[in-house]
């Protein structure tokens, strides 16, 4: 049998889920969605239990915390109805949805509009809320091709190729030999100074195709504040598409 119950420590109040079981110890587990479950054998009494609880507060609220943090890190459930709210270059949107004859999506004065035949379709929402990022991406990304290319020009970086995709787990990749790079559409969602850093990671590839001390050297000598972007960046904290991608 389960109990949830409510304990004062510390000044928070934890909740924890009681279940008396076939044990021999009182045992605390803290789960990675903040609930703290504790089995426990019949003979022990819930005030037994509950100074034993407050005898660990430090880990539990230390376990809390860390899960708490690491849910930051998570992109959001998004399902693309209206009232969600996406983000575009670290601004946050309201979304609109409205029946129409074709798939469209658009930024307006108001926030951004999704127009789809049917808007009870969620596959088909989120299919194009993900074509408008992409070409989005595409042209927000070529910009900073353009403006950061001459830069690098005379250290040997051509006039790449660019193209946009959907990634998991990188923001970008370089490929010197075709003279191109890519970009995940999830960018769209961080603030421009995140983008222009992937942008310029990627380019600086074209002279050292590594992480390498001298690629490093490279990078900063043109952004210093490459570490800072980068943390921003990868901070997920404005994220609804799946990207954890790390640079």
């Amino acid at each position: 049998m389960q109990q949830k119950e409510i304990l004062h420590i510390k000044g928070h109040d934890i909740v924890y889920v009681l279940t008396y079981k076939k044990v021999k110890n009182v045992n605390i587990r803290v789960k990675a969605d903040g609930t703290v479950s504790v089995s426990a054998p019949q003979r022990v009494s819930r005030g037994q239990i509950e100074n034993i609880l407050t005898s660990r507060a430090d880990f539990i609220l230390n376990a809390l915390a860390k899960y708490a943090a690491l849910e930051q890190t998570v992109p959001r459930v998004c399902h693309y109805r209206s009232g969600d709210t996406l983000w575009l270059l670290g601004t946050p949107y309201f979304l609109t949805v409205q029946q129409g004859r074709r798939e469209h999506m658009e930024k307006t004065a108001e926030g951004l509009l999704l127009t789809v035949r049917d808007p009870e379709n969620e596959s088909l929402r989120a299919g194009t809320v993900e074509n408008f990022y992409k070409a989005y991406c595409l042209e927000i990304t070529t910009q900073l091709v353009h403006q950061i290319q001459p830069t690098l020009q005379s250290m040997g970086v051509p006039v790449p190729e660019v193209k946009v995709r959907s990634m998991t787990s990188r923001w970008g990749s370089c490929k010197p030999s075709a003279k191109r790079v890519t970009f995940a559409c999830q960018l769209m969602e961080a603030p421009m100074p995140c983008v222009e850093y992937v942008v310029w990671h990627e380019l600086v590839h074209f002279i050292h195709p590594n992480h390498s001390p001298s690629f490093y050297g490279v990078l900063s000598s043109f952004l210093p504040d490459w570490k800072a972007r980068r943390e921003m960046l990868n901070s997920c904290q404005y994220r609804q598409m799946k990207n954890q991608g790390g640079k």
